[in-house]
């Protein structure tokens, strides 16, 4: 059906030889139906004479295509057009009538029409798409190349849309190029094809297509559309709005690909590649996005591979690679997901990038579900640059299982996973070698970053993170005024430069319960929580955990704890090392800050604060609260003083403890198994206090001239020092033994 729009006179006919081709048609039994058989042997863009005769032939005797189709149209049944090689260009010789006939512009087709091409080209040289398929027709097409279609029209989507081929009814094409077909107009969508009834698309290229508003090669509005093993290459749209590189959506329709390629297709806005809507559902099986570029500018804009607008999207067995969101805040390098309904599968997302964030995948609230995914070497700007492999915004869900994030970047925060205010799932997965950035105290995150929502860690690793930002913290994870809960998952050899070589939280809530804290280190900026920080009043639970070889430049090499609540129980606080220089540095194992520690059946065990008056080898607890019960502290050692615990002032209350062979240094070397500086409150109950060491003063304990200390039901002996080798009280102290 030719569609009212501009036209310009076509100067020449084809140059296909077909020598001796004839019209034919095949017969049937008297009564049933037939099927037409009609070869074309004539290059002319001529009418048929007598369409509906049985016989395809113009004026001259001669079967052009457009006779064919004619011909086939006005017959009962289905019609197989055979098309010998060569090179069509349709010459509109009856003017610009708007009709369903073919008698002018582009191929009507309202019947059961095959058309099969045998390597033949159809250039429409910008006068009009090849073919206009009703919703009554069905056409096959095989073997064509398809070139310089042309669609134009304004505000009226379907006019301008579908540069080749324009279906309302049922079309396949197979083995079939398409190559610099455009649709122009505001609402022109589909450079090569515009679907709104049953598309399907085997083993076709797409190339160099355009169009202004969507879908650069393929538009769909509605209807069902199935693309299998056909490859889309550097397709593109304009900027009206500009969505979908390759292919777009528009309501309530269904895709499918599968075994497909999509390069270096362009959008202006979204959807470098695919574009999903609010109503459709697309899946993409073992399918390759790489290379393909959204340009919006606004936060939620992006998705460099796939964009999906409310929808329901599933990615599964593929590759993602090397896309961008190079807008100003562009977001998703791979994958955005705009407030509708994500499952990633069995899939690689590498090497992507986004100015905003979500190198790899942004979602913008909805769900986001990831199972077997690869997701490495993802990148983002500094703008402000989060996610580095997946960042989420607001409220949107996240589970990620069974799944790889590895050597991903961002600018800012959460090198690896960020979270904002809705719930993320990590499950059973690997998160190494990521990298945060960002330069403030409350930045970083290099493995995992949580933005005041929930994030839950079961059954993971979570190894080598870094955040290398100069005040950057978390090098493992970071969680920010929000909710963590992290089970049975290894966090090690993770670094910070700030604080929390592991973990650090800023505030909230943490939960750690059979974890193994490994390795984890902090710079010197100022260098506290080897392990794990809380910064401020929040609250934290270590159980049935491991916290071992962590390493601080000043504070806490084990576990740091701010002025919030820390409850420690049921675990092995064992080879960590704090490095503060100074006198209320230290805490080799753990470091209480004003907050309130509590230590509950734990091994505090060889730990040690190595700085130069570094004090507190197993624990400090500086002017805070700090209680410890019916646990071991064995084995620790400090240079200055409390090489089993130090308490700077505060309340330090020991229970059924057994403090044990600890070793203070000579710097001065005061209080092997505990020193009180200042005025400061110690009740010793129930404990063993047995061969520790003291170089000066106080082999076992040690009381400041202005604290109190009682000590009672408790066993103080063989403990070694110059001078009080078991008790030594400064003049001015009040110390009580009782039993």
């Amino acid at each position: 059906m030719s569609r009212p729009r501009t036209r310009r006179a076509l100067a020449a006919a084809i140059g296909l030889v077909v020598a001796g081709a004839v019209a034919t048609t095949s017969g049937s039994p008297a009564g049933a139906a037939v099927e037409q058989r009609i070869v074309v042997d004539s290059t002319a863009d001529t009418v048929d004479a007598a369409p509906g005769d049985g016989t395809c032939a113009d004026a001259s005797g001669a079967c052009s295509l457009r006779a064919a189709v004619q011909e086939a149209d006005a017959s009962d049944g289905a019609a197989l057009i055979t098309v010998p090689a060569g090179d069509y260009r349709f010459t509109l010789t009856n003017g610009d009538g708007d009709e369903d006939a073919s008698a002018t512009g582009d191929l009507d087709v309202n019947s059961d029409i095959r058309i099969s091409g045998f390597g033949a080209t159809i250039d429409t040289d910008w006068l009009d798409r090849a073919f206009d398929v009703s919703a009554d027709g069905t056409l096959v097409v095989s073997g064509l190349t398809i070139v310089n279609g042309y669609a134009m029209g304004g505000e009226d989507p379907v006019v301008g849309s579908g540069g080749a081929i324009a279906n309302a009814g049922s079309t396949t094409v197979q083995l079939v190029s398409f190559v610099g077909n455009r649709a122009e107009g505001p609402a022109a969508s589909g450079g090569a094809i515009l679907n709104t009834g049953d598309l399907t698309v085997r083993f076709s290229t797409f190339e160099a297509n355009r169009a202004t508003r969507a879908g650069g090669a393929i538009e769909a509005n509605g209807g069902t559309t199935t693309i299998v093993r056909s490859s889309f290459t550097a397709n593109t749209t304009g900027p009206e709005p500009g969505n979908g590189g390759a292919f777009h959506l528009t309501g309530a329709g269904e895709v499918e690909v599968s075994g497909s390629t999509f390069d270096a297709n362009t959008a202006t806005a979204e959807g470098g590649a695919l574009w999903n809507s609010a109503d459709g559902m697309m899946s993409i099986t073992r399918s390759t996005v790489t290379g393909n570029t959204a340009s919006g500018a606004e936060a939620d804009q992006g998705g460099g591979g796939v964009y999906n607008d409310g929808g329901d999207l599933s990615i599964v067995g593929g590759t993602l690679f090397g896309n961008t969101a190079d807008g100003e805040a562009g977001s998703g390098g791979g994958v955005l997901n705009n407030a509708g309904t994500v499952e990633i599968t069995a899939t690689d997302i590498i090497g992507n990038s986004a100015n905003r964030a979500g190198g790899g995948i942004e979602a913008n609230l909805g769900t986001t579900n990831l199972e077997f995914v690869r997701l490495e070497a993802n990148t983002t700007g500094a703008a402000p640059g989060n996610g580095g492999g997946l960042h989420i915004t607001g409220e949107g869900d996240a589970e990620i299982s069974t799944s790889t994030i590895v050597d991903n970047v961002a600018a800012a925060e959460g090198g690896g996973l960020w979270n904002g205010a809705g719930t993320m799932n990590v499950i059973d997965s690997q998160i190494s070698r990521n990298v945060a950035s960002g330069a403030a105290a409350d930045e970083g995150g290099g493995g995992l970053f949580n933005a005041g929502g929930t994030l839950t860690v079961e059954g993971s690793s979570i190894d080598e993170n870094v955040a290398d930002g100069e005040a950057g913290s978390g090098g493992g994870v970071f969680n920010d005024q929000g909710s963590l809960q992290v089970t049975d998952t290894v966090v090690s050899d993770n670094t910070s430069v700030r604080a929390g070589g592991g973990i650090e939280a800023n505030v909230g809530s943490t939960e750690l319960s059979g974890i193994q804290l490994l390795r984890n280190r902090t710079g010197g900026a100022p260098g506290n929580g080897g392990g794990l920080h809380i910064t401020g009043a929040g609250n934290a639970t270590i159980s049935d955990s491991t916290v071992s070889f962590n390493t601080a430049a000043a504070e806490g090499g084990g576990l740091w704890n701010g002025t919030g609540a820390m409850t420690v129980a049921d675990s092995f606080v064992g080879f960590n090392t704090a490095s503060g220089v100074e006198a209320d540095q230290g805490g080799g194992g753990l470091f209480n800050a004003g907050g309130v520690l509590e230590v509950t059946e734990t091994d505090v065990f060889r730990n040690v604060a190595d700085g130069e008056a570094g004090s507190g080898g197993g624990i400090l607890n500086d002017q805070g609260e700090l209680t410890v019960d019916g646990s071991r502290i064995n084995r620790n050692t400090s240079n200055r003083a409390g090489g089993g615990i130090e308490a700077n002032a505060g309340t330090t209350s020991l229970s059924d403890v057994r403090l044990e062979a600890n070793v203070t240094g000579t710097a001065p070397g005061n209080g092997g198994g505990f020193h009180l500086t200042g005025e400061g409150t110690v009740d010793v109950a129930d404990s063993r206090v047995v061969r520790n060491r003291a170089a000066n003063e106080g082999g076992g304990l040690w009381n400041s001239d202005t604290g109190t200390m009682t000590v009672s039901g408790s066993l103080v002996e063989r403990n070694l020092a110059p001078t009080g080798p078991d008790i030594f009280t400064v003049p001015g102290g009040t110390t009580t033994v009782d039993g």
